[in-house]
């Protein structure tokens, strides 16, 4: 009766010969129809080669990979950045339908097995399977004899188990850990594909003359240069309305923030305004959804949740309304429009799960562009954010979530924003 052998044994080396087999046909592969147009696999299955060969396998982890490969930071979540996971997964099927193509089946084999990140290599006639590893674990045939130098596996073993422990701990010290911002866009972060961020666009008009815009706009032609400007009545027919041509700069600066921290974390996105995104849209991937009243999506999703915009026009006053509390009426802004000189404007955060489209869907906005602009911050600053997280409740990551924020203007500028209220359900 036979049992599964005890010790695992490394592979030699392979000769200078083979590595330079394995790596002329590493080339060929890389270069053929499946992997030319996948940047990531290429560079992806090179390193792996390499070290592999080289005898460095130690270092064919996620993580480090993630680190050396694709310039992930030290302390990258890998749960919510699988970029390895994905690529190993893409090159394993890549490589097997390149040697199902007739010519490649008595090539020498470059394989990844499942739940590996190092290479096996496999040479045609080298007897049974011809499974040659460079640097790859091998299992010794038959029982293993006692030997008295079998202890010695315990020191190294308790060594290692230490320094594991010390790692953890140093690991733990210095924060290596997902942040509470990790968290608040870990749902849109594991979501494959890539995030629709919706930006508000404001009705605006332009004169239908040329000469006239670049006269108030203060831009001379040879025909204006030093003479006054034309001072004189505009009227209706001189103007014409551009219904998606603009953006506000407060909105502008709050999808720079939101943008940049998505490019941190490798996540693909696409901007649309508000006037070319359709429902069907938002409903197949997760998005972010930027202004209020400038955005009918905004004010559509957030319309039944506790904290929401309202308008009263004829009073001119723009609020935040809180529907549990509607005697609450502080968080408005009186008389704003139309040149919103304001000491404080008013902004909601939120990540819902959306129950129609369901899908996650962050929303920055603000009363004015002023709260848009800090709401995007807010969204994008760990230390902002950290400062919500401390009123949730310890489950909050599963759950929806609404901050509200009073933002101080200064000079047209939007300063550090203050938390209101927070609401999780």
């Amino acid at each position: 009766m036979s049992r599964k052998p005890d010790v695992h044994v490394t592979a030699p080396r392979l000769s200078p010969e083979k590595a330079e087999e394995v790596r002329t046909l590493l080339e060929q592969v890389l270069g053929s129809h499946l992997f030319r147009g996948s940047r990531r696999c290429q560079i992806l299955l090179r390193h792996i080669t390499e070290q592999t060969l080289a005898g460095e396998t130690s270092s064919l982890k996620e993580r480090t990979l993630g680190i050396e490969v694709f310039g992930r930071a030290p302390d990258y979540d890998t749960s919510m950045d699988p970029i390895v996971r994905a690529g190993a997964a893409e090159i394993r099927k890549k490589l097997a339908q390149y040697y199902q193509e007739s010519g490649h089946e008595s090539e020498t084999r470059i394989e990844l097995l499942s739940g590996s990140y190092i290479a096996e290599f496999h040479f045609n006639g080298a007897g049974g399977n011809g499974a040659a590893g460079a640097g790859v674990a091998a299992v010794a045939a038959g029982p293993t004899p006692r030997n008295p130098t079998r202890r010695n596996w315990a020191v190294p073993a308790a060594g290692a188990a230490l320094a594991l422990l010390i790692l953890a701990a140093a690991l733990a010290s210095y924060g290596w850990r997902r942040s509470d911002l990790d968290l608040l866009w870990g749902p849109v972060l594991k979501t494959p594909g890539s995030v629709l961020i919706c930006v508000g666009q404001p009705v605006v008009y332009n004169l239908r003359s040329a000469q006239a815009q670049d006269a108030i706009q203060g831009f001379e032609t040879p025909h204006t240069a030093g003479a006054p400007p034309a001072h004189r009545a505009i009227r209706e027919e001189d103007l014409i309305i551009l219904w998606d041509r603009y953006v506000a700069l407060g909105d502008a600066v709050c999808l720079v923030h939101l943008t940049s921290l998505l490019e941190r974390y490798r996540k693909p996105y696409r901007i649309r305004g508000e006037r070319s995104t359709s429902f069907a849209d938002l409903r197949d991937t997760p998005a972010v959804l930027i202004a209020a009243f400038d955005n009918p999506w905004t004010l559509r999703t957030a319309g039944q949740l506790r904290f929401t915009f309202h308008k009263d026009s004829e009073h001119e006053t723009d609020m935040v309304l809180d529907r549990l509390h509607p005697e609450n009426t502080e968080w408005k802004l009186t008389g704003a429009w139309p040149k919103w000189d304001i000491p404080n404007d008013y902004a909601i955060v939120s990540r819902i799960l959306d129950t129609t489209t369901d899908r996650t869907v962050l929303i920055a906005a603000g009363i004015t562009q002023y709260g848009t602009m800090a709401a995007g911050e807010f969204l994008s600053s760990p230390e902002y954010f950290s400062d919500a997280a401390r009123q949730f409740p310890r489950d909050w990551p599963k759950k929806n979530l609404q901050i509200v924020l009073r933002v101080p203007v200064v000079n047209g500028i939007a300063g550090r924003p203050r938390i209101l209220a927070t609401h999780v359900w």
